[in-house]
């Protein structure tokens, strides 16, 4: 599946994050439990899977839709207090697309690397070596700009809120789920990126509107409606429990 055929299925379209690990959503960390929800989720009407490395060959050989996969590689801590980056080095592009991935998704940031490599130096390897169809995860407008500059095919909005020097930073898990940054989107699309992954604290039909109109070529969502632990604990919150 080439770029323009991955960017022609995407375009307005919901893509489901079925991430589920020892590190994340570990009661449904099996890829027969991702493959089961993949599938359902395209039933409904999703347009592309976003998945782990643990599961990318599973949910793959499931579905006929565009998967997208990652993996994080943490120095230190768990998902809430740790430091972990997405795809950071070229050893997990070629482990991701070796399990059957039609894309990968990478960090895009500018904090330290997990490699000898700039971000741009990184980009276009993997475009060089592999390439591949490549989602950079960025925090701000600047990395955004710059990942796109560098080859990205996609800008992901992954990681606004979630790096100390993001406008509004933000614990990862907060509940209640605060607004979307619907800013950095519009943002993005002003200074020239073409497409645009609005993802984080999506929960609805409405929010995933409001993302598209922004100017986000596709939405992703993923807790909402792949982890039930914290949709549980959002009701009884929203109930007063």
């Amino acid at each position: 599946m080439n770029q323009k055929e991955i960017l022609e299925r995407l375009k307005g379209g919901l893509i489901v994050s079925c991430y589920a690990g020892p590190d994340f959503n570990e009661e449904m960390g099996k890829p027969e439990t991702m493959v089961c929800v993949a599938r359902s989720c395209i039933a409904g009407g999703a347009k592309a899977i976003r998945t782990n490395w643990e599961n990318v060959a599973a949910v793959k050989a499931a579905v006929d839709v565009p998967v997208i996969g990652l993996k994080k590689i943490y120095k230190s801590g768990d998902m809430i207090t740790g430091d972990f980056r997405i795809t950071p080095t070229l050893r997990e592009v070629e482990e991701l697309l070796k399990a059957g991935a039609d894309g990968v998704a990478v960090d895009g940031t500018i904090r330290e690397r997990y490699d000898e490599l700039t971000l741009e130096q990184f980009i276009r390897a993997v475009k060089k070596e592999f390439d591949a169809f490549v989602i950079a995860d960025i925090s701000t407008v600047e990395e955004g700009v710059a990942a796109w500059n560098f080859g990205a095919d996609m800008v992901g909005t992954t990681l606004s809120g979630y790096t100390p020097y993001s406008k509004n930073p933000l614990p990862f898990g907060h509940l209640p789920s605060p607004e979307p940054d619907y800013e950095i989107i519009r943002e993005l699309r002003d200074a020239g990126v073409s497409y645009i992954v609005a993802e984080g604290r999506i929960t609805n039909g409405e929010k995933m509107r409001k993302a598209l109109d922004a100017g986000a070529h596709s939405v992703v969502i993923g807790t909402s409606i792949t982890e039930p632990r914290k949709i549980v604990k959002t009701i009884l919150m929203d109930a007063g429990f």
